[in-house]
Formats: structure tokens, C-alpha cells, sequence
């Protein structure tokens, strides 16, 4: 059973948390920020229609990359923010035409269907006339990223290389976890329990992303049998692996990564709660940490819980980001749910003013002088 798109795809994306707050210290209203201050990304083509595309690919004799994504994609803004603003990635696509599509546009519906969408992030690798090569669903690392964009390149799938690997490496843990991962992305979920099984029997040959990465994936399919109770156990497990006292250098070098999976693992089943302690525990270990903080904001939001303590991490993530204007954007969202909207649109306009080419926040702006004008005197 796929997961609704609105749901996002989770078939690479596996992971969990728990622990209780740190609240730092709060920061005020900060000056605005410096609208000339962004960090690199992948210079993504936005809002053109897909024969542009195509047509720049044939004259540049350049394949062409599409990331299917949307804002309320947990995983789509994790690749955003821990693989498309890497250097070695940016530089890898710098001779591909690289093509971000919003699916809830409605003038992008039809490519949608096209391309059978059903999952977020979904990856698509095309050649110069536009034709689909290979794709994966859901979130990798920045190294497997580029492990897979560079095989792309040298016209092997994702599929080759897994055999070739599996060929010369039969027990190796970490060809079983992309093995179980390949399956799970198909629905084909019997054949990636047992290599999920497998990699298990295996862990003690394993690292502890892997292991950890590997819980996640019997975690999922825990869920999607109805066992939430061994989906809870397998959770915990996981987490417990990136929390421990005293972590090695590996544990620490993945750590927030992990956390984050963990917690849009939780998000994909409805556990607000689960999801607020995870956040929680990544500012407890670090209370600088910026995904950690915008997470427990957007979750807070979401839910319409604890929403003061959401202003106050997403006023230190806006901060500690250098007044990234996704974070900004979801400072914003805090004040709008506190009704507060005049804050709220002094604070979306700033995002407006850091990334122009967003239309997302100009709506979000028409919704809060909406709430702006209904409350009339109310408004403060």
C-alpha cells in the first residue's frame, strides 16, 4: 500500500527521537535581515512549462533532473537543506537542466499524472528529449545523492548498480539497506522485510547509521501491517542509537540527519507528540541546531500547541540560519496562529524580500491581511 502523496513518500526516509526541552534563551524582534545574503542552492528552473524544459535540454544537449516536491513536504525541505545547498551536489548538476515542480500547482497536474507521481520527493532523471531514465522517491544523504546522480551520468540505474553491488558484496549491510529500501519504494514490501531481516542478523558488521536506518525501514513496515506497538519498539530502538552518551565521531557526524528522519517518520504516522520530543531533543543537544528548531516551530504550528515557545525557536532558527527565508516564513506562520498579524506580515514580507521568486508567500501574505481585516480593532 503506497502512502497518499499528501502524505509524503517515507520509503527513504526512515528514522526517530524522544527526549524533554531545553528552552534557550528567547531572542526579540531581530533587525531586518540582509536581502542580498543567500546561501548557494541548486539553481533550480521554477514555474516554466516542461516543453521549455525539454527544449533547453535538446539545445544544450543536457539530460534533465526533475524534483517533484511542495511546501508541506517534510522530506522534499530536508534534501533542500542537507543535499541541494552542498557544493560537491551543486557542482555535479552544474551541466544538467535541473527542474523543480510544485504539484500543487495546477498548471503542473498534468505533468504529475505524466510522470504517476504518487510519492514526495520523487527524483526523475531524463535524457535530452525529456524521457524518464530512472527516478527514486524520498530522501537520501548527500553522499548517496551523488553516488546515484553519477551514475546517472555514466547511463548505469539505480538498479544496475544495486546488482552489481549485491554481486560482489552478498553481505555487505549496507547493500542490503539500499536493497529493502529499492523494494519498499515498489510496494514490494514481503521481498524488503526480508532484506530489512536480513541487515539485522547482520548489524554488528553494520555502522550505526545503517542500523539505525535499517530499524526505521522494519519500522515502517510494522506500520503498514497494523503493528504499531513493534513500529513504537523499533522507534525507540533507533533513536537510542543517535542519543547515547559519550557518541563516537561516526554517531555524531550523522546525528541530526537521523534525527530528522526520525522525525518525519513520526510525522508520516500523526505523532505530534513523538515529533515535538524529537525537535526537542535536537535542541537539547545542540541549542543552535536550526533544523531542530524550525522543526518544533512548524510542528507547533501545525498542531496549534505550545505556540509562544514556537516564536521563540523560530526567532533563533531565523537567526542561526542567517535569515533563511523558508525560516522566516515559518516565524511568521507562529504570529499568525497567536493572532498577531501585523508581526506576521511585517515577518512574511521579509521572506517575500529574501526569495521574491516564491509564490507561496505572497498567498500566505493575501491569508494574513485577510486575518488582519477580520479582526479589525481586535488586531494587534
Amino acid at each position: 500500500m503506497k502512502r497518499h502523496i499528501k502524505q509524503w513518500g517515507l520509503t527513504a526516509c526512515l528514522v526517530l527521537g524522544a527526549v524533554t526541552p531545553a528552552a534557550g534563551p528567547a531572542f526579540g524582534e531581530a533587525a531586518p535581515p540582509d536581502p542580498n545574503r543567500k546561501a548557494p542552492r541548486v539553481p533550480w528552473i521554477k514555474d516554466q512549462p516542461w516543453t521549455e524544459i525539454v527544449e533547453q535540454a535538446r539545445t544544450n544537449d543536457q539530460p534533465v533532473l526533475i524534483d517533484f516536491t511542495a511546501h508541506w513536504c517534510g522530506p522534499c525541505r530536508l534534501l533542500d537543506v542537507m543535499v541541494f545547498n552542498e557544493k560537491a551536489v551543486i557542482t555535479e548538476l552544474a551541466e544538467v537542466v535541473t527542474f523543480q515542480v510544485d504539484v500543487d500547482k495546477p498548471e503542473y497536474a498534468s505533468l504529475k499524472a505524466v510522470f504517476k507521481v504518487e510519492l514526495l520527493p520523487t527524483i526523475v532523471w531524463c535524457n535530452t528529449a525529456g524521457d524518464e531514465i530512472d527516478r527514486f522517491t524520498g530522501y537520501r544523504s548527500s553522499d548517496e545523492f551523488l553516488e546515484i546522480v553519477r551514475s546517472w551520468r555514466g547511463n548505469r540505474t539505480i538498479d544496475r548498480v544495486l546488482a552489481d553491488r549485491k554481486a560482489a558484496f552478498p553481505e555487505d549491510p549496507e547493500v542490503l539497506l539500499d536493497l529493502a529500501r529499492r523494494h519498499a519504494e515498489r510496494g514490494q514490501y514481503h521481498e524488503a522485510n526480508v532484506q530489512y531481516r536480513r541487515l539485522m542478523n547482520l548489524r554488528y558488521k553494520a555502522d550505526t547509521r545503517t542500523v539505525a536506518r535499517g530499524m526505521l525501514g522494519l519500522a515502517e513496515l510494522e506500520e503498514k501491517a497494523g503493528r504499531g506497538d513493534l513500529s513504537d519498539h523499533l522507534v525507540l530502538q533507533a533513536v537510542t542509537l543517535y542519543t547515547v552518551p559519550d557518541p563516537t565521531e561516526e554517531v555524531l557526524a550523522y546525528r541530526t540527519e537521523g534525527l530528522m528522519e526520525i522525525a518525519l517518520f513520526q510525522e508520516s504516522r500523526g505523532d505530534t507528540l513523538g515529533v515535538l520530543e524529537t525537535y526537542r531533543t535536537m535542541v537539547r543537544l545542540d541549542d543552535r541546531e536550526v533544523l531542530g528548531l524550525d522543526g518544533f516551530a512548524r510542528t507547533a504550528v501545525g498542531a496549534g500547541v505550545e505556540l509562544e515557545e514556537a516564536t521563540r525557536c523560530a526567532l533563533r532558527a531565523m537567526v542561526f540560519s542567517d535569515k533563511d527565508a523558508r525560516i522566516i516564513g515559518t516565524l511568521a506562520e507562529t504570529y499568525y496562529k497567536r493572532g498577531l498579524y501585523t508581526k506576521a506580515i511585517r515577518w512574511v514580507n521579509l521572506a517575500i524580500e529574501r526569495d521574491p521568486t516564491d509564490a507561496h508567500y505572497r498567498d500566505r501574505l493575501a491569508v494574513f491581511e485577510a486575518g488582519k481585516r477580520q479582526a479589525g480593532s481586535r488586531n494587534y
